[in-house]
């Protein structure tokens, strides 16, 4: 995002209708000093990022659910306790925790997130974060295009990022506005690497693949499901290679990411928020849904599936069309549907047969 001043966000949010009217009064806003009712806010500064609560910086924009918002998938959120260590610039809050006099707000910033610069009280936080997203989450500043001498890129080819060294970009692909190709990377026919997507060296994508698009995650409110604006694009290490026709979703406020040495067959899907380490490999039509972590040396077999939310531990491997809904122990092999240890799961084959027959 481009660097906005605290004061500007402040004024924004209430005219927006996500506070409630009169809490955001707030006067010295030309100074270094700011005096907001309801507010901990005691200097202006400049924000200049998002991110998930766990990842957030000192000049960063982020939010809270406690347990009265639920996230688009329903999954628990991060308990108070976890606030004592969060270094944040702003932090959206709920406002039944946050109570709606100066002196609540005081005492819940000091005593549950004493590193959080401004606490800011509001009817929904991830509503709130949504529209703080769309109204500066874009980035408009220091981007760079173009394309390295040595790249070899097609004439059917839009470039509107940048492309590395003897890197090459094969016919009718996309690198759109503030994606970044490292040297040494190979683009086939018809790939589309979105916004705020960087790859890093060595790194091959077969024709169809889609990086960086937004992800399939939706919230409600007010009785309506909303679209969530997946803006933290894709990181990507070296030495990895996607498959035809796959599609790595971009992550909402914090990217979704790939280490090093990774392989993909055709048509894997990697959704929105997923982290992934290094040396893993996923077959074909293999897919794991939103914030997934995938810890080093993982194998998914062809048609493998994870559920949102879960952790699949360091040398894992999850045989064909299996569908894990739990955390996986680093070195389990799971099968079936649910996914259970692979040797569970045959005895229960043989047993559903030898019952079959009788």
């Amino acid at each position: 995002m481009t660097p906005v001043a605290l004061s500007v966000v402040l004024e924004w949010l209430s005219k927006s209708g996500l506070v409630e009217d009169g809490s955001l009064e707030c006067g010295g806003v030309e100074n270094r000093n700011l005096e907001c009712r309801d507010l901990v806010c005691r200097e202006n500064f400049l924000l200049t990022g998002f991110a998930a609560l766990d990842k957030a910086n000192e000049s960063d924009v982020t939010f809270w659910l406690a347990d009265t918002c639920k996230s688009e998938t329903n999954a628990n959120g991060f308990p108070a306790e976890a606030l004592r260590s969060v270094k944040a610039g702003l932090l959206f809050v709920p406002k039944e925790c946050a109570a709606s006099t100066s002196a609540a707000s005081s005492a819940f910033a000091t005593s549950a997130a004493p590193g959080v610069k401004c606490v800011v009280p509001v009817k929904n936080p991830y509503h709130a974060m949504v529209e703080f997203l769309k109204e500066f989450g874009e980035n408009t500043s220091g981007l760079v295009s173009g394309c390295a001498a040595s790249a070899e890129v097609h004439p059917s080819a839009v470039i509107e990022g940048f492309v590395g060294e003897n890197t090459f970009v094969g016919p009718n692909c996309v690198v759109m506005r503030g994606a970044r190709i490292g040297a040494n990377c190979r683009l086939e026919a018809n790939v589309t690497i979105y916004p705020n997507v960087e790859v890093g060296e060595g790194c091959i994508f077969q024709a169809g693949a889609v990086i960086g698009s937004r992800g399939f995650g939706f919230y409600e409110y007010e009785g309506r499901r909303l679209m969530v604006p997946h803006v933290a694009g894709v990181r990507i290490g070296c030495r990895s290679s996607f498959g035809a026709n796959m599609v790595v979703a971009a992550g909402f406020v914090s990217p979704t990411t790939i280490g090093n040495d990774c392989h993909f067959d055709s048509f894997v899907q990697i959704a929105h928020n997923c982290v992934l380490g290094n040396n893993i490999f996923m077959a074909s039509q293999s897919g794991i849904a939103g914030t997934v972590t995938v810890e080093d040396d993982v194998e998914f077999a062809g048609g493998a599936q994870s559920a949102g939310h879960l952790t699949i531990g360091k040398g894992a491997r999850i045989a064909a069309k299996a569908g894990v809904t739990k955390n996986v122990p680093a070195g389990r092999t799971v099968a079936g549907f649910p996914a259970v240890e692979i040797d569970q799961w045959r005895r229960s084959v043989v047993n559903l047969r030898l019952m079959a027959k009788k």
